[in-house]
């Protein structure tokens, strides 16, 4: 397995982070060919931090490289035209690999264009809470339970495959670049072991900005998977479970954008919705939407909200 993955690793201001995923790579062994270290604009001291790790590891194979236009994507896209491994680790700055995690996934499933893992999310105050993806891949990806960037491994082609990530987007893009790869017909294999640590940050990251803009791509790149992979020959509980997950995830786009939240629901209901109680959506909310329908609880809902401010 020498040589066989190549981690790319984009940079924003990650002074405080850099060093220790750096290490966390390196303890991967010789399975990686290539490390390329992307600075997307840093102001901070991540680039210098990169150096001095590269000097106090001169046979590392680290290659640092600068992308000025923002955005992870474009970072990561970067390197792609060099890659020459038959596999990719990406690998967000701020999250550090779990030992063997390279190797066992390549050794457990050789086959796979995408290898969908858990991870474990670290809090702010160090607690820690573990994630396992959905074994279903289509309802995994649906309910962005298929890993995520940093515990995931690609095969190099499904990756040129789709030609990258997509550089327009400033949100939701691995579940999107996972997606177009799904797409291909590719093959996707869910790894139940824990390979990643996806460190919690004060500041910085997108997902604390713009909740309205956020929410409304996730729900709408969650309604073109649904119009993609529903068909005649799905079962109906299969069917029913992606359509739930759509309806949890349209719930929260309610209070941020009551307009297109509703025309998200209405989609759903002509794709065969009927909702049923989840860990998002009570058993008396269901109940309150038989009575007096969905939009009329989310607005009652929304004006108890705002009356308990």
């Amino acid at each position: 397995m020498k040589g066989e993955v190549t981690v790319i690793i984009p940079c924003y201001n990650v002074e405080a982070y850099i060093h220790e995923c750096l290490d966390s790579v390196a303890i991967q062994g010789d399975v990686v060919h290539h490390i390329y270290v992307v600075d997307n604009n840093s102001t901070d001291d991540t680039v210098d931090t990169v150096r001095r790790w590269q000097n106090g590891n001169p046979t590392s194979p680290l290659i640092l490289l600068s992308q000025t236009k923002p955005g992870a994507p474009a970072a990561r896209n970067l390197p792609l035209s060099r890659v020459e491994t038959k596999w990719i680790q990406f690998l967000d700055a701020d999250d550090l690999l779990l030992p063997g995690k390279i190797e066992d996934q390549i050794h457990q499933f050789p086959n796979a264009d995408v290898i969908c893992a858990g991870f474990q999310r670290v809090s702010l105050d160090g607690e820690k809470t573990t994630a396992l993806p959905t074994q279903n891949i289509p309802l995994a990806l649906i309910q962005g339970a298929a890993g995520i960037t940093s515990s995931n491994l690609f095969s190099t082609e499904s990756v040129k495959s789709v030609r990258g990530w997509n550089e327009s987007l400033h949100s939701s893009q691995e579940y999107d670049f996972m997606f177009r790869i799904w797409n291909t017909k590719a093959s996707f294999e869910p790894d139940l072991t824990p390979r990643a640590l996806i460190r919690s940050r004060e500041d910085g990251q997108i997902s604390q900005s713009d909740p309205r803009g956020r929410w409304n791509r996730l729900v709408g790149l969650r309604m073109t998977m649904l119009n993609s992979m529903v068909h005649s020959k799905m079962s109906r509980d299969e069917k029913q479970s992606m359509l739930q997950a759509v309806f949890d995830f349209v719930r929260i786009l309610f209070p941020l954008d009551e307009v297109e939240a509703a025309k998200h629901f209405r989609n759903l209901v002509a794709l065969g919705l009927k909702p049923q109680p989840s860990p998002t959506s009570s058993f008396k909310y269901i109940m309150a939407t038989r009575l007096i329908g969905v939009l009329r609880t989310e607005r009652f809902l929304k004006r108890l909200s705002r009356l308990k401010k």
